[in-house]
């Protein structure tokens, strides 16, 4: 949102031209109480009431913000930027299906309005509508093919794409990396001692309670200080409580929010960092932008969206056998670097223990998937609907922050597959704990496709509920089937989508197999080289120590 000083300024209003200038330098609360004394003497002041609302939701008040067009759009129905607005307002407190229709609304009128066209795709990924999503994106970066941004988005979605390929994948990456003008840095003033402590730094938009910060914590906080220096470059927004416990445990602690690309660049090369580890991919608040530019010497990318950046400058991606073939290791930009799992298990606090098969009590058995919306899209209902059916008495219970809004849509679905409303649980987000709790109620955890479930899979497992997945020909089809794998239950990776049926079938009918298991697995997580956050965090530094000696060898 721009505030451009003199646009459609009443000039006999001065409230008004000095909270114009104020929103435009970004005081927006001072701004907010001129317009509210404009509103105060003309309550029909639309362009007041407008600008009202903009600040609103620039700072966070999405609720009153809507409020505010909504009485700026029964006076000025036409007035496409304010709808657009609004809608955004809508996205951001999770009211997606009207932010859609606002978007529609919009283009309806203007079918080449790209901002409503990106939005609009975005706000389609989170509803579990992939395809309309993608086209969206297409055609918002067709309207501006140079736009990184955009392009980001549609690369984030493609994930989603049934029809996808890892090369189809790659493909679409190394094209948006090479849209990207910054020249890269090849000289360093680091030096190249191979035994020497080394300066890890780490970039994240989510150093804060969210699913794949539980992927890394642990190598932040189980670090080896007397080998490892660590420094954080947090972009995240909202820091809490899990921000604190990082911070207190990192050497530095580097508020990088409001930083350009190149000055953040130019910082990570004044901290002479030996080694940067991209903690995003192509999910929002990345700073690949900034991995173009190369400021250390060896950059990796881990754990946030492990799928490939397509950026030359990023020397490695954290993976392992299961979730990259070697067979498709050529179609990357990085090399791979093999971990004991392409994501390490580590949680803040303790968590409740697994309890007793459900379906022992129950005499039936509960499926599961806790997995965001976006994943959940028609054909794996479909699908899930044919497990259903194939297991009588069967029950379904999905969790997303989202499902309420989704419900009629999720459930139409089930309806026309003949599964009845009896046998299916709609649960919203929780707080963690509860989150965590819920699992008591799963017997076996079902995992979507094409894009599969990475911390959702780690977390079903440690609550003692296995999961059965069907991999397909992309990398994140098989994050579910990289994790089980290192877990050794391979048993519950199908070999296509027919037998992901029968095997969700069959593991159904062995209760005593499946409460062996719900007793024993999470010890077995636990002791695992994934599962146990100290020693997943020397694999890992294992792994940095012979990033640096080959790099002290070229160099």
């Amino acid at each position: 949102m721009s505030f451009p000083i003199g646009a459609g300024i009443d000039r006999t209003t001065e409230h008004f031209g000095r909270g114009l200038m104020l929103a435009s330098k970004g005081q927006y609360r001072k701004a907010l109480k001129c317009f509210d004394k404009v509103l105060s003497i003309v309550p029909t002041h639309l362009d007041a009431l407008n600008s009202r609302a903009d600040c609103l939701a620039l700072l966070g008040d999405h609720a009153h913000a809507i409020a505010s067009y909504d009485k700026l759009l029964a006076a000025r129905p036409g007035d496409l930027r304010a709808r657009g607005n609004r809608a955004g307002a809508l996205k951001s407190i999770g009211r997606l299906a009207e932010a859609v229709a606002d978007y529609s609304t919009v283009l309806q009128v203007a079918p080449d309005y790209t901002e409503a066209l990106f939005n609009r795709g975005n706000a389609y990924i989170d509803l579990g509508r992939p395809k309309d999503a993608i086209r969206d994106l297409r055609n918002a970066l067709s309207l501006r093919p140079n736009d990184t941004d955009i392009h980001t988005s549609l690369i984030f979605a493609l994930n989603f794409d049934i029809d996808a390929t890892t090369e189809s994948l790659q493909a679409e990456r190394a094209k948006w990396a090479s849209r990207l003008t910054h020249s890269a840095s090849t000289t360093y003033p680091n030096d190249p001692t191979p035994e020497r402590r080394l300066r890890v730094g780490y970039v994240s938009s989510h150093f804060r309670h969210q699913a794949a910060t539980y992927a890394f914590g642990g190598v932040i906080v189980h670090h080896d200080p007397a080998r490892f220096e660590v420094v954080c470059y947090s972009d995240t927004a909202a820091e809490d409580d899990l921000s604190s416990r990082l911070r207190n445990r990192a050497d530095k602690w580097r508020r990088t929010i409001d930083l350009s690309d190149d000055r953040l660049a130019q910082l990570v090369r004044e901290d002479q960092i030996d080694i940067l580890v991209d903690l995003v991919g192509h999910m929002k608040g990345n700073r690949l932008r900034v991995f173009a530019l190369k400021p250390a010497p060896i950059q990796i990318t881990a754990w946030g969206e492990p799928t490939g950046t397509g950026l030359q400058a990023i020397d490695y991606l954290f993976a392992d056998p299961v979730l990259v073939p070697v067979s498709e290791r050529a179609f990357l930009a990085e090399q791979v670097a093999d971990l004991p799992c392409f994501l390490g298990f580590w949680s803040p606090e303790a968590l409740p223990e697994p309890g007793r098969l459900p379906a022992i009590e129950r005499g039936y058995v509960t499926f599961g998937s806790f997995n965001r919306l976006a994943k959940t899209s028609e054909p794996v209902l479909r699908l899930w609907s044919a497990i259903l059916r194939a297991v009588p008495g069967s029950r379904l219970v999905l969790k997303d922050r989202l499902i309420a809004q989704q419900a009629t849509a999720v459930m139409g679905v089930l309806a026309e597959e003949g599964i009845s409303a009896e046998r299916v649980a709609l649960l919203e987000q929780v707080d963690r704990a509860a989150h965590f709790a819920a699992y008591g109620d799963i017997d076996i955890a079902l995992d979507p496709f094409p894009h599969g479930g990475g911390m959702t899979t780690l977390e079903s497992l440690w609550m003692g509920v296995p999961a059965v997945t069907a991999p397909g020909g992309t990398i994140s089809s098989r994050l579910a089937a990289a994790i089980l794998t290192a877990a050794g239950l391979t048993d519950f990776i199908a070999t296509d989508r027919q037998h992901y049926v029968q095997l969700a079938a069959n593991k159904a009918s062995e209760l005593g197999a499946l409460a062996q298991l719900r007793s024993t697995l999470r010890h077995r997580v636990a002791n695992s080289e994934f599962g146990d956050a100290a020693r997943y965090a020397r694999a890992v530094e294992q792994h940095y120590r012979s990033m640096w000696q080959e790099w002290c060898r070229r160099d």
